[in-house]
């Protein structure tokens, strides 16, 4: 337990110092709102009356009391020269002395008293309790600190010292591994020791462990990669069931299995061999990799099914082509040979009607039926081709094409579907019975199966061919099976076939808070999630509906007085609205002022911005124990660098002086995860956001404008987070990165989805537990938005502003009848209702979702991708869209009518681009292509970059604020605060990134590397031939 730090030593320092406070914030928390005035005049003594502001103001800014020696000597002068005290002046060093122990603590009960918060004491056991609690989700130490701060401060009870925060989390962390493990070793036989054991034997041949060649999963779709998946996943399988019983009896969390699985795939095997806690390690590494890989073959089945389907309908489009010019000529001649009868049958009738006699008729008649009129064996080809098409369906042609593509789907999908355990009882019935068909006969059909109701009448008739043969109906196997792929591919995304084992692929149900848990702990749960004000539905709508049908009022008399120039009706009836363009950012201006300052390394700037504000310390060790020898300051920079600016941890290694080479991949495996890396952005942003400087950029001084938009990027390994994607035209497959900043250029959140996958699915999800930006506005572009994000959006007090590409098309929605308003002549008028019903039947589902993302059970991403990939929508999701319409509507509203709110979208949105215009600066390695492919693994890297993007924001606007601070004339600084308004911080041409060039000394006298005489010397010689006799096979 002593080797646990929470803190470095000097954060312990700064954190039992009283908080150091800025002039302004001195003046507001040592100042004296009642009832705390009254307190102050029945005081006697000076000390006491000083001590009292202090330990108030402290308190008021930290939720904490501090000893007299901790108070800073500043703050006391600053209390009596507020109280007016002249004489006193010359006390200042004394009155530690004087303030004593007993006076503080008297002031302390009174303090807590008056302002209606608890004492530590009172409520040590809840604080126990929730130290547990973030121990039990595997957060990192120095994060259960904050995390159990800021909850302590949130629920008004008094903050204890450093030493108890250590001293109690020590000991969750002590009781936590020991209730596991003891746990664990009740139920461990050696039958499950001897299974586990399997992944640390090395081979004898090769000396190596299994676990070692299990730790990757092959991201590739070739089928000779999927074949050795399956293999690796059949024997981790079979290991799992073997040890069923057991993970039951255990009942792990998913965050437990995450921490100790990946503590595994990242740990020395020797150093697993010899823990003490193996046994854990190995298990979770083994349920991770079963769910991990179980995730793989769905998303595989997905994109070869998927792609199984847009080949086969080139195809079907390339062929109907192809034969075009065939069946042009076919009709020609259908054309041709219907002009030939035509005029054959009016020569016949000009005879019949002549004044010949029968005779004649007859004979002129014969001599017509002499004319060849015989088709060709090539005209007969063309009318079998048109006779072929007039009787063979849409449907028809294309079962042709899709049997075809049975041998290409059968070898990627064919044998995961045999070796994927589905889960019986939340699986569709039918489709279940299909796949236990399927499985039982390891994928050699001969018949299909009894129920085959899950296709179509017209897919069952298309089963089965007459042979010729045989004289009897044949069973299409390929065109069965193509059948059959196609309905698990539906199946999965419909919600109707679920795994066994899965993190993504679990029902909805699973990732949200339990209905019946919800219902007997409603309000509480509202209450902690912040969400209380949204209880009752009757009274959101109510307010919704007024807010909607005054917004229909006021935007459309606006209109109709002409107070709205921009808005018109186009050509085509439909609404048009202008907005005058935005300049944007002049960016040259700004960098002129940062021409003194040459280049700056990157290195250096880091190691600059570490200096002013620390966030290296933030990197713990995953060990959760502190780790005996941390790596240099400088080797974490060289890190960071390696992964932000795409370099790549091996070469940074080759081509980095000053740094411990061995350290890097140390570094990023055990040190750079993806929480600590989001800390250290929160840090750098957090304290960008202390200077003065940066708020100039802000519309309105007391609102934050926060926007999103995505940047393709190539991938160049196989990535199943990586496709081709109609947004981005291309031939590669690439990965999306949504980043998210706000109005002073903070990269405040980042993530990477497949370029195939909508940017919306990430809004949400960067507005959830954002302890830096709280945002009032968010912008993205089109493919940022949707129903239901509009309504979440509502939930997190965010206006969900984006910039509507299809605008003029969007239907506008109301709770009024729609002649209402046409009565009025109004020009925006509402298209479609709004069915309150359907919202309030559902709201206690909306609320426990929204509760399941603000308390983190859940992700908005996973949400999204679950609801996304229904077919069929369900009533949750049709309640959630049918909410967000309302506020949808209520923006366009406010769209159409507000320029400035129009201006501000278009200048956040321009801002977003100028970003991703930097980051593929920073970006510069390895042709700015991702060299890794899982997601973690990609967003790991990409929070590396921002971290560098926030550090050079930071260090521009420190620049820029000591250049203010050295100026003396005023007008001068206004003309710096009018160049930096209208500009941005985002500026990097005095940044180095690529590194110095050292051309001294380079033509001295050093030893040539090459030995010339022996270079010239050295002629290649082509080894003889040596020609065996032909029969020495035989000899």
């Amino acid at each position: 337990m002593s080797r646990i730090k929470l803190l470095q030593p000097k954060e312990v320092i700064l954190f039992n110092q009283a908080p150091l406070l800025n002039l302004d914030e001195k003046s507001y928390f040592f100042s004296l709102p009642s009832p705390f005035d009254e307190e102050f005049k029945e005081l006697r003594d000076g000390y006491a009356k000083i001590g009292f502001i202090l330990q108030l103001g402290y308190f008021k800014y930290s939720g904490r009391f501090y000893g007299a020696n901790q108070f800073h000597k500043s703050d006391i002068e600053f209390v009596i020269k507020q109280l007016g005290w002249k004489d006193w002046e010359n006390k200042v060093a004394i009155f530690q002395d004087n303030y004593s122990y007993q006076a503080s603590y008297k002031h302390r009960l009174k303090i807590l008293a008056l302002s209606g918060w608890s004492s530590f004491e009172e409520k040590q056991t809840e604080f126990n309790h929730r130290i547990r609690l973030l121990i039990d989700q595997q957060l990192l130490p120095r994060k259960v600190l904050w995390k159990s701060q800021e909850y302590l401060f949130n629920n008004r009870i008094e903050s204890p010292s450093y030493d108890t925060y250590r001293r109690t989390i020590s000991q969750a962390l002590i009781d936590s591994s020991e209730e596991i493990s003891a746990t664990l070793f009740k139920h461990l036989s050696d039958q499950d020791r001897g299974v586990l054991d399997l992944f640390i034997l090395r081979d004898k041949s090769y000396q190596k462990t299994e676990i070692a060649s299990f730790r990757t999963v092959i991201q590739s779709l070739r089928p000779s990669d999927i074949k050795e998946n399956v293999v690796i996943f059949k024997t981790l399988k079979d290991r799992l069931v073997r040890l069923d019983s057991l993970v039951k009896k255990l009942n792990l969390t998913d965050v437990v299995i995450d921490y100790h699985a990946h503590w595994a795939s990242i740990a020395d095997t020797q150093k697993l061999v010899a823990h003490s806690d193996k046994y854990l390690f190995l298990l979770c590494f083994l349920i991770h990799q079963v769910r991990i890989r179980n995730d793989y073959f769905m998303d595989t089945i997905l994109q070869c099914v998927n792609s199984a389907k847009k080949y086969s309908e080139r195809l079907e489009v390339k062929d109907y082509f192809e034969n075009r010019k065939q069946r042009t000529k076919a009709m020609k001649l259908l054309v041709d040979s219907r002009k030939d009868y035509k005029q054959q049958v009016e020569a016949i009738k000009t005879i019949v009607k002549s004044p010949h006699d029968a005779q004649q008729k007859v004979d002129f008649i014969e001599d017509l039926f002499e004319i060849d009129t015989d088709l060709q064996p090539e005209d007969e080809a063309l009318v079998a081709l048109i006779e072929a098409e007039l009787t063979k369906s849409k449907e028809k042609t294309f079962h042709d094409i899709w049997e075809k593509r049975s041998i290409w789907l059968s070898n990627r999908v064919a044998e995961i579907i045999q070796h994927l355990p589905f889960n019986a009882e939340t699986t569709d019935p039918i489709l279940f019975q299909a796949i236990t068909h399927f499985q039982s006969n390891k994928g050699k059909l001969t018949k299909p199966p009894k129920d085959i109701s899950w296709l179509s009448n017209a897919e069952q008739d298309a089963l089965t061919t007459y042979d010729t043969d045989t004289q009897k109906e044949k069973f299409k196997v390929k065109l069965y099976k193509m059948f059959f792929f196609q309905a698990l591919e539906n199946g999965i995304k419909s919600g109707e076939v679920f795994p066994v084992y899965s993190y993504r692929y679990r029902s909805l149900e699973e990732y949200l808070i339990d209905k019946e848990y919800f219902q007997l702990n409603r309000k509480q749960l509202l209450q902690d999630a912040d969400l209380s004000t949204w209880s009752d539905p009757k009274v959101v709508i109510e307010s919704l509906a007024l807010e909607l049908d005054t917004l229909f009022h006021e935007v459309n008399q606006k209109i109709n007085k002409g107070e709205n120039p921009y808005f018109s009706i186009n050509k085509k009836g439909k609404p048009y609205i202008e907005t005058p363009k935005v300049e944007k950012p002049d960016t040259q201006l700004i960098s002129n002022y940062f021409t003194p300052v040459r280049f700056v390394a990157v290195s250096t700037l880091l190691s600059e911005v570490e200096k002013v504000s620390p966030f290296l310390n933030i990197f713990g060790y995953q060990g959760k124990i502190q780790e005996k020898f941390r790596p240099s300051d400088e080797t974490f920079f060289a890190t960071l660098i390696a992964q932000g600016c795409n370099v790549g941890i091996d070469k940074m290694e080759r081509i980095a002086k000053g740094i411990q080479g061995h350290s890097l991949k140390h570094i990023a495996d055990w040190y750079l995860n993806q929480e600590a890396l989001q800390d250290v952005n929160d840090a750098i942003i957090k304290f960008k956001n202390t200077l003065s400087l940066p708020d100039i950029h802000r519309r309105e001084s007391d609102k934050i404008h926060t926007a999103s938009d995505g940047q393709k990027i190539l991938v160049k390994r196989d990535s199943l987070n990586a496709s081709y994607s109609y947004k981005y035209p291309g031939f590669t497959k690439a990965s999306v990165i949504n980043t998210a900043i706000d109005e002073r250029m903070s990269v405040f959140k980042i993530n990477v989805i497949s370029a195939s996958e909508r940017e919306h699915i990430n809004v949400v999800e960067m507005h959830l537990g954002n302890p830096v930006i709280k945002a009032d506005t968010h912008s993205t572009d089109t493919h940022g938005s949707s129903d239901i994000v509009f309504g979440m959006m509502y939930f997190l007090n965010v206006f969900n502003a984006p910039r509507l590409m299809d605008l003029p098309d969007r239907v506008l929605y109301s709770f009024e009848p729609f002649k209402k308003y046409a009565a009025l002549d109004y020009q925006l008028l509402p298209t479609k209702y709004l069915d309150k019903d359907e919202i309030i039947d559902s709201w206690d589902d909306i609320l426990r979702l929204m509760v399941s993302l603000k308390l983190g059970k859940t992700t908005a991403y996973q949400v999204f991708k679950r609801l996304n990939s229904y077919a069929k929508q369900n009533p949750l999701e049709a309640a959630f869209k049918e909410f967000g319409r309302i506020i949808q509507t209520i923006f366009i509203l406010k769209y159409y009518d507000d320029l400035a709110l129009r201006q501000a979208i278009e200048k956040q949105l321009s801002h977003v681009e100028l970003m991703n215009r930097f980051s593929k600066v920073v970006f510069f390695g390895q042709n700015q292509e991702f060299q890794a492919a899982t997601k973690e693994e990609q967003e790991r890297i990409i929070l590396c970059r921002s971290i560098i993007q926030n550090a050079i924001v930071l260090w521009n606007y420190l620049y820029l604020s000591d250049l203010l601070s050295k100026v003396e004339q005023q007008e001068e600084i206004e003309e710096i605060i009018v160049t930096v308004r209208n500009s941005t911080a985002l500026t990097w041409k005095h940044i180095n990134f690529i590194g110095e060039y050292d051309f001294t000394n380079l033509l001295n006298d050093k030893e040539l590397r090459f030995d010339m005489a022996k270079l010239k010397a050295w002629k290649y010689q082509k080894p003889l031939e040596i020609k065996l006799p032909q029969n020495i096979d035989n000899q």
